[in-house]
């Protein structure tokens, strides 16, 4: 899966995917308070936290610094759908990301030669049912050029072997 991946990740998402997969314990996803700050020190202003609610919306719980420079403002506390639509990457991937207990990511075109990269990592949902989601997103220049149109979504529970997939999954 490393090397399938290798092309489509940046170096900062590889290691926070790896760190997910570190966090996944006999079957379970990554809990909460298993990822802190600290561990995140090397994307920490490309991390967000949203979190599912019994309605089914999905509320900005923490917002990353650099989630002011994808949606043009502070979220926190606001609602997915309202401020992000029911387009890529926001509903749509948190929904699959729930929904297959993966991680999901991919690029979204922005602009002219930008692509947003984003990252949607599934955490342990808690006692009452809701869910959240560790997020990361990023805006980065696109040399190739061929940005325009070309929009992408991973699910890497789609892109590993069913005999594999465990450490991906929660029991």
């Amino acid at each position: 899966m490393e090397r399938k991946l290798q092309k489509f990740l940046s170096e900062d998402q590889t290691k926070l995917l790896k760190l997910w997969i570190s966090k996944c314990e006999a079957g379970r996803l990554p809990l909460r308070k298993q990822v802190g700050p600290a561990d995140l020190i090397f994307c920490l202003s490309c991390v967000s936290i949203l979190e599912s609610q019994t309605s089914g919306e999905f509320t900005f719980r923490l917002t990353a610094s650099n989630l002011k420079d994808v949606l043009g403002e502070e979220c926190r506390g606001r609602v997915v759908s309202q401020e992000c639509g029911d387009e890529m990457p926001w509903s749509e991937a948190l929904k699959r990301c729930q929904a297959t207990k993966a991680p999901v990511f991919g690029s979204t075109p922005t602009g002219h030669k930008r692509l947003h990269h984003w990252m949607r990592l599934p955490l342990e949902p808690m006692a009452d049912g809701r869910q959240q989601i560790l997020c990361y997103d990023t805006i980065r220049f696109d040399s190739s050029g061929d940005s325009e149109g070309r929009e992408t979504m991973f699910v890497t529970a789609d892109l590993v072997n069913p005999r594999t997939r465990s450490h991906l999954n929660a029991a």
